[in-house]
């Protein structure tokens, strides 16, 4: 029992660094280090926007979003679970985006789930990232 309760605790503290790394990414506006955060076939599904398949998508995505926007990003996480090479997260977020070109921050809180999965060298990446406000649309309130 004791080597089961070891191993999750390794995968726990692996998924908990790759969530401080993709969060501190983010937040310094390193689009390297957000990306390097995803496995090679990575998927990423921000609202309002199509999905992001793959790196050089998901690259793409976040580099013009980090163009437009410095941010301050937390994530509060309500639950992980691991199955073998395969984890989910399940949590709630806030930023705050500051706009480049000038203007008043604005504000958002939604929930997220994030999947990973292990890596041949034991490393967790995001494999699969998907996010959605909490805040309603424009004339729906």
């Amino acid at each position: 029992m004791a080597d089961k309760k070891t191993s999750a605790r390794v995968d726990e503290v692996g998924i908990d660094r790759l969530r401080d790394r993709h969060v501190a990414a983010l937040n310094a506006g390193d689009v390297d280090a957000w990306v390097a955060c995803f496995t090679d076939d990575g998927v990423q599904m921000p609202p309002p926007f199509a999905t992001n398949v793959g790196k050089t998508a998901v690259r793409g995505w976040s580099q013009g979003f980090l163009n437009l926007f410095d941010s301050q990003f937390s994530l509060s996480v309500d639950e992980v679970r691991v199955a073998a090479d395969w984890a989910f997260e399940r949590g709630r977020y806030t930023i705050t985006l500051i706009p480049r070109a000038g203007g008043g921050p604005m504000d958002d809180s939604g929930k997220y789930i994030t999947v990973y999965q292990r890596q041949s060298d034991g490393a967790w990446k995001i494999a699969r990232d998907i996010w959605n406000s909490d805040q309603p649309l424009p004339g729906t309130r």
